[in-house]
């Protein structure tokens, strides 16, 4: 939304207003050092921060005669919402391969299934619950994705270029009057993959495979904290992970140990390959990796539920 807003400032032929929640407008955008709430006031950018834009009395005024397109929003609109709207006239951007990837936290699952397809939609929506991510959709590009791409900031980097070349293409369709065909989505084909929170869900299993170890740190990897476990009762994170092959057969039992140390890389034996990450500094030679079986139960369990604050059910632990 940062680059759309920044890009549709520079047009000066469109008029703009944000509505956003506390949530999005204090979070550093990607690959700055400000936030976009710092953004929006340093250009004047009319906006409103909206803890629920169903009952944010100033949509009424700003909707009429307005195209809306959510990024990301933390609220599910209502029917009436919709309704203040044209018909049609309110569209969800939507960054993944619909309706295969519904849900959040889309590229560390795509990460986890080794998913290398990239697509950008602009989708209908008509409000309510029961049409959530259901709606027509009005413009779609799909694209491949580079195969050496392994976090989610990497996949962020290289599908925003794609995504904003897609809102500018249509932009221009807009203005050149194009008569856009709506195309329904093909729900056999449908997916849905939860929300996740990295300090709950980002726990190691070590008794899974070297490659589903190094897939599960690189989805966790930037721009998030890394793929947690524990050294010495002290939680830790890994980042930056390698996969090698193995020097030897290990044994599942083996799994977690550190075999060798340097300056710059910890050396970890996992079931069927070497797995080497950023070097730990409280890391030393035979040292062991652990996760303790309530962390693994409690990431299985728990559903992350996110409104316009944030995280909305924290646990404790």
């Amino acid at each position: 939304m940062f680059d759309f807003v920044d890009h549709l400032k520079k047009q000066k032929f469109f008029g703009v207003v944000v509505f956003g929640s506390k949530r999005h407008l204090d979070e550093i955008v990607p690959g700055k050092n400000f936030t976009l709430r710092a953004f929006l006031k340093k250009n004047k950018i009319k906006y409103y921060d909206s803890e629920d834009i169903n009952k944010d009395k100033n949509l009424e005024k700003e909707a009429k005669d307005s195209l809306g397109i959510a990024f990301g929003a933390p609220w599910i609109f209502e029917k009436h919402t919709v309704s203040l709207f044209k018909k049609n006239h309110l569209l969800d951007f939507m960054g993944i391969d619909l309706p295969r990837y519904k849900g959040g936290a889309h590229y560390t699952w795509q990460i986890l299934h080794g998913n290398t397809t990239g697509c950008a939609n602009l989708q209908i929506i008509h409000g309510g619950i029961t049409t959530f991510h259901k709606g027509e959709i009005l413009s779609r590009e799909k694209f491949l994705l580079p195969k050496n791409l392994q976090t989610p900031m990497d996949y962020f980097d290289f599908i925003s270029k794609k995504e904003i070349e897609f809102l500018k293409k249509f932009l221009a369709e807009m203005v050149n009057g194009k008569d856009f065909k709506t195309q329904n989505l093909d729900e056999t084909k449908s997916s849905y993959f939860p929300f996740l929170n990295t300090k709950i869900h980002g726990f190691i299993n070590w008794n899974w495979s070297g490659k589903d170890i190094c897939l599960f740190i690189n989805a966790f990897d930037k721009p998030y904290s890394g793929a947690s476990t524990f050294l010495n009762g002290k939680k830790v994170f890994l980042k930056n992970c390698r996969l090698f092959e193995a020097e030897e057969q290990y044994h599942p039992f083996t799994s977690g140990i550190v075999v060798r140390n340097d300056k710059k890389n910890t050396y970890i034996a996992s079931i069927g390959n070497l797995l080497v990450v950023d070097v730990v500094l409280e890391v030393r030679v035979g040292d062991r990796f652990v996760t303790p079986h309530s962390y693994l139960d409690d990431a299985l369990s728990f559903s992350a539920v996110y409104n316009s604050k944030g995280l909305k059910n924290k646990k404790t632990k």
